[in-house]
C-alpha cells in the first residue's frame, strides 16, 4: 500500500477503503485490555472474597464412613437402614460435574432407608474423599466402586443406582466384576447418544485450565450461586430446591474442589465406547431418564432387543428424574428390586 503524506511531510494515518483512518488496532487494544481487566478482577474477587473453606456438613443422614481403598485412595460412604437377610445393600453413585455430591440421591436414599440398608458412595474428588490434585480418569471410579463393594461389603452382590456420568463409571465396574452386582440402576445416564461416541479427552483446555494464576477463580466463577442455580434449574422440571443450590454451593468450595471437575470439563471422564459397555451388562438394567437439556437418548431404542434391560423415558422430568418424578422412579425402582 503507498505511504501518504502530509504537506509538511509527515506520514498520515493509514486509512480504511472508506476514507476513515482504520480502527481496528484500537478495536483490539481496546478489547484486550477489557478482557485484562476482567480476569484480574475475577481473580481478585477470588482471592480477596470467596470463602474457599465453607463448612461441610454431611450430605445424607446415617453414618459416615471412611476408609483407605486399595485402588482409588480414600474414600467415604454414608450409611443407612436396617439390614436384612436376604435383601442385599442398595448402592447409590452420585454424578459428576463441578458441584457433584451424593446429596444428589437423597430422595432415593432416605426413601429406601426405612426399609434395608443403603450406601451412598462419595467418588473420588467429591465430598469427603480424596480431593488431591492426582490424575482422575474413569478407571479411579470404576476402582472406588469396587474398593467399597470388596473392602466395605465383603464382596457381597448389591443392588446398584447411579446418576449421569457416575452411571458410566458403575457399568465399568459391572463388567468388571459381575457377581458383585446383583441389579443395575442408571437414571439419566450418559453414553447413550451418537453425539457421546465422538467424546474425545481436551488436555490443551485441561493445562489452561490449570494454570495457577487462574485455577481457582475460573472454578469459582462455574459455582457461583447465580451458576449453580442456572444449571440445576436447567436439570429440573419441578421447582428448583434450595437445598441442592446450598449443597452444592458448600461442596463445591472447599479445598482442592476444583481437581476432579476440570477433568470432567475436558472430556477425560467419558468413555466413548461405553455403550457398548451397557449392551454387554448380564445384570437385571433399568435406565430412567427425562427431558435431559446436556444428554440425548438416540440409542436408548437398540436395547429393545436385550430382555434383560427396561427402558422408561419420563415426559415430566428433567435431568434429575428421581427430584422430578420420585413416585414414578420409585414404583419402577420397586419392581425392578424384586428378586427375579
Amino acid at each position: 500500500m503507498t505511504q501518504i503524506f502530509d504537506p509538511n511531510g509527515a506520514p498520515m494515518p493509514e486509512r480504511s477503503s472508506s476514507g476513515h483512518p482504520s480502527l481496528w488496532p484500537v478495536a483490539l487494544a481496546t478489547a484486550a485490555s477489557a478482557a485484562l481487566g476482567l480476569g484480574l478482577a475475577v481473580i481478585a474477587w477470588s482471592r480477596c472474597y470467596v470463602n474457599h473453606n465453607v463448612p461441610l456438613t454431611a450430605a445424607l443422614r446415617g453414618e459416615l464412613v471412611r476408609f483407605r481403598g486399595r485402588r482409588a485412595g480414600n474414600l467415604a460412604y454414608y450409611a443407612a437402614g436396617p439390614a436384612r437377610r436376604g435383601v442385599p445393600p442398595l448402592v447409590f453413585v452420585h454424578s459428576i460435574n463441578a458441584s457433584a455430591s451424593s446429596f444428589e440421591m437423597k430422595p432415593l436414599y432416605d426413601h429406601y432407608a426405612q426399609s434395608r440398608r443403603v450406601i451412598a458412595l462419595d467418588l473420588p474428588g467429591y465430598g469427603f474423599s480424596d480431593r488431591s490434585d492426582r490424575v482422575y480418569k474413569p478407571a479411579l471410579f470404576r476402582d472406588a466402586i469396587l474398593d467399597l463393594i470388596e473392602q466395605e461389603l465383603g464382596g457381597l452382590a448389591v443392588d446398584a443406582v447411579a446418576l449421569s456420568l457416575g452411571s458410566e463409571f458403575l457399568a465399568l465396574a459391572a463388567q468388571s466384576k459381575p457377581l458383585y452386582f446383583h441389579s443395575l440402576t442408571f437414571l439419566s445416564a450418559t453414553g447413550f447418544s451418537r453425539r457421546s461416541q465422538s467424546l474425545r479427552p481436551n488436555n490443551l483446555l485441561l493445562n489452561l485450565l490449570r494454570v495457577p494464576a487462574w485455577r481457582r477463580p475460573v472454578y469459582d466463577l462455574l459455582t457461583s450461586r447465580p451458576s449453580l442455580r442456572f444449571f440445576l434449574r436447567s436439570s429440573q422440571r419441578t421447582r428448583l430446591d434450595r437445598s441442592l443450590v446450598d449443597y452444592a454451593y458448600a461442596t463445591s468450595h472447599q479445598p482442592q474442589a476444583e481437581n476432579a471437575p476440570y477433568y470432567f470439563i475436558t472430556f477425560h471422564l467419558f468413555t466413548p465406547t461405553i455403550f457398548e459397555v451397557y449392551r454387554s451388562l448380564p445384570q437385571p438394567c433399568l435406565t430412567i431418564y427425562g427431558q435431559d437439556p446436556f444428554s440425548r437418548y438416540d440409542l436408548a431404542g437398540e436395547l429393545n432387543d436385550k430382555p434383560n434391560w427396561c427402558i422408561l423415558p419420563l415426559e415430566n422430568a428433567g435431568a434429575l428424574v428421581h427430584w422430578d418424578e420420585p413416585r414414578a422412579v420409585i414404583a419402577s425402582l420397586d419392581a425392578h428390586l424384586v428378586p427375579k
